[in-house]
């Protein structure tokens, strides 16, 4: 498996589970990763040079291009690839400074069968990971609407030339099979150049035994929150991104008349306005561990989620795992996540409604007994990680049986 990098970030945690999953299961599988400190798992390799990834941001961020500057990391990658004989390729991201287009040459080069799973829409635009808000990723790309936005640039738009170049590597001369983990992705990506190449959704996975309710009580007695508190609960690893939809939370606040009422905020901390002065607000920053991830979901009321664009979010998968309810946006992944009374979502954007469904899920005690059990029943029947395990290991499995010669299967390795 390649990604930029085997800890931080919601495609490294996929990566990471879904390697631990099939090695648990007698699938000999390693990640190589580009960024980021050296992990302690002995199946993994970090090939990037920490130069060379400031060399990549800066071409990026003065030229506008992104895919060049690693050229010494890529190599390395390869000569790696070449010495172990692996059989399958499993691409994660391939964007973030850490590995040169060409990589891709190579890999056409060496006729390796590859998986690649999207975790967003970066392949098919010209710069960002971004399908929704802009559309000119269908025409090529061009007057990029926000330069500020990851990958940033400061001073040129090289979106047309990036689209051009990412075409040519992307949809000429190979066949990888595509793995999107939510419909909503899966559609932008058919609707592009990349549409023609097989395609299949295999929902993320969630570990639903280390990801499980606990008594409430005992959860809020580790984080020092008092047992009759309502406690609404965001988290994002950066809430300062505005298409995490932090602001629209703080305005749905207006909307909930509770005085018992605490906040809790997970992520890169924020200003939240107005609402300091009327609730009990406590952010905690960063929060790394299953165990204390696990403790805060359990502590919660409802977990609320304001992502605009986001494709199949772990959070929300691990906050139904724990049990606990939903109140959101219907955007994105998360419509097919919170599904079947696992709680309520309203239009995005809408903050009125979503203080609404908040306050709604707050004061009705059944209501949420009923989302949190509904949650964790499609959690587990849905999401868990056998299912996930083996939905790839099955596609795995296809790709050496054409390989070898043998009768090809092509119905699809999960739901479509």
């Amino acid at each position: 498996m390649v990604n930029t990098e085997y800890s931080r970030g919601g495609a490294a945690q996929m990566a990471r589970r879904l390697h631990a999953a099939i090695n648990a299961r007698g699938v000999s599988s390693v990640i190589a990763y580009g960024r980021g400190g050296k992990a302690a798992d002995g199946n993994s390799y970090r090939f990037g040079l920490l130069p060379e990834v400031y060399l990549h941001a800066f071409l990026a961020r003065v030229a506008g291009i992104h895919g060049y500057g690693s050229y010494i990391s890529t190599r390395r990658l390869e000569n790696y690839i070449r010495k172990n004989g692996f059989d399958v390729m499993h691409l994660h991201n391939l964007h973030g400074y850490f590995l040169d287009l060409s990589f891709i040459r190579r890999l056409k080069e060496m006729k390796k069968p590859v998986v690649w799973t999207l975790h967003d829409g970066w392949p098919v635009t010209g710069r960002c990971p971004y399908l929704c808000e802009c559309e000119r990723w269908r025409i090529g790309c061009g007057e990029c609407p926000d330069l500020r936005a990851y990958p940033r640039s400061w001073f040129l738009d090289a979106s047309p030339l990036m689209h051009r170049i990412k075409m040519g590597y992307f949809c000429e001369g190979w066949s990888p099979i595509l793995v999107l983990p939510s419909q909503w992705l899966a559609k932008g990506i058919r609707e592009s150049c990349l549409g023609g190449l097989r395609i299949e959704v295999i929902p993320n996975g969630v570990d639903t035994a280390a990801f499980s309710p606990v008594d409430r009580n005992a959860a809020r007695a580790r984080l020092g929150i008092a047992r009759d508190r309502k406690v609404a609960l965001l988290m994002a690893a950066n809430l300062k991104d505005r298409r995490k939809g932090a602001g629209y939370f703080f305005e749905a606040l207006k909307y909930i008349n509770n005085d018992n009422l605490t906040v809790l905020l997970v992520g890169r901390k924020v200003e939240t306005g107005d609402a300091a002065g009327k609730y009990d607000i406590r952010q905690t920053g960063f929060v790394s561990g299953v165990r204390a991830l696990a403790d805060i979901y359990n502590a919660a009321d409802v977990f609320c989620v304001t992502y605009l664009n986001d494709n199949f979010p772990n959070t929300v998968l691990e906050s139904m795992s724990c049990g606990t309810p939903v109140a959101g946006f219907d955007s994105g992944g998360v419509s097919e996540q919170v599904t079947e009374g696992c709680g309520i979502l309203v239009p995005p954007r809408d903050a009125e409604a979503l203080g609404c469904a908040i306050d709604r899920l707050l004061r009705d005690e059944a209501l949420r007994a009923s989302c949190g059990d509904a949650a964790r029943k499609k959690a587990v029947g849905e999401y868990g990680m056998d299912k996930f395990a083996s939905r790839y290991i099955a596609l795995y499995g296809e790709l050496m049986q054409d390989r070898s010669g043998g009768p090809a299967r092509h119905e699809s390795a999960g739901p479509h």
